[in-house]
């Protein structure tokens, strides 16, 4: 029988995301407590946090986006724990709604060689993805305040969003998924010290890179965590 670890799918940590309180530190201790075995790290990719990077170029700012992420890895492999890359890219639409893509087996390279990602619309970031094997899911997309995506350019939707001071409207977020055949995903959307872990996936223990994971999700609906509770 395969063994599993429990992975988180959407933490930020201070610095990459001007939301996040808790430093990549506090994240690893939090993490390694709660019994989990990973973490994808999926500070925003967007306008408003890139600007308050150092940096004049992109590349600069892009530059400062990993470092953050160096110390992430350092951090949780301190702790025994195995660090995954993400991103949350955000992307609007003509009449000025937002909506966040949540992206999975990215490489620095996929940043680096491309024009911004908040700079793309859905369809265009959607295709990217597709070129690249990047496995690309909407976060909490019936948040107040959020536009739904088009589930054509979606590959899943975060399902649970366990974020304690949002509306998430969960149940109508896991309605779409399965009314468009998304793959689900769960994430605690980690943010500050005083959120406890209730979400992620069951992650089969001998995956071990960005790639790996991004397979395992394209291939497999994974078995959820939500509130704590492993779901059947």
């Amino acid at each position: 029988m395969t063994d599993f670890i429990k992975l988180e799918m959407h933490a930020h940590t201070k610095g990459g995301s001007s939301c996040a309180q808790a430093d990549e530190n506090a994240l690893a201790r939090i993490y390694a407590e709660a019994g989990y075995g990973g973490v994808v790290l999926t500070n925003h990719c967007c306008e408003a946090s890139f600007s308050l990077y150092p940096g004049n170029s992109y590349s600069e700012k892009l530059d400062f986006y990993f470092s953050l992420y160096r110390k992430f890895c350092a951090a949780l492999r301190e702790k025994g724990l195995k660090p995954f890359l993400g991103s949350e890219v955000r992307a609007y639409d003509a009449e000025g709604y937002f909506s966040e893509y949540l992206l999975y087996g990215v490489s620095e390279g996929f940043f680096y060689d491309h024009q911004p990602l908040y700079t793309l619309t859905q369809k265009e970031l959607f295709a990217l993805c597709e070129k690249n094997g990047v496995f690309m899911a909407q976060s909490h997309p019936f948040r107040t305040g959020v536009k739904a995506g088009y589930y054509g350019y979606l590959h899943g939707a975060e399902a649970y969003n366990g974020h304690i001071h949002h509306e998430n409207r969960n149940a109508t977020a896991r309605a779409f998924a399965e009314g468009c055949s998304l793959k689900m995903i769960s994430g605690t959307y980690f943010h500050a010290e005083d959120q406890s872990p209730d979400g992620g996936i069951l992650l089969p223990a001998g995956v071990e890179t960005d790639g790996e994971l991004a397979a395992f999700l394209f291939a497999n609906q994974p078995r959820l965590i939500e509130d704590g509770r492993v779901l059947p």
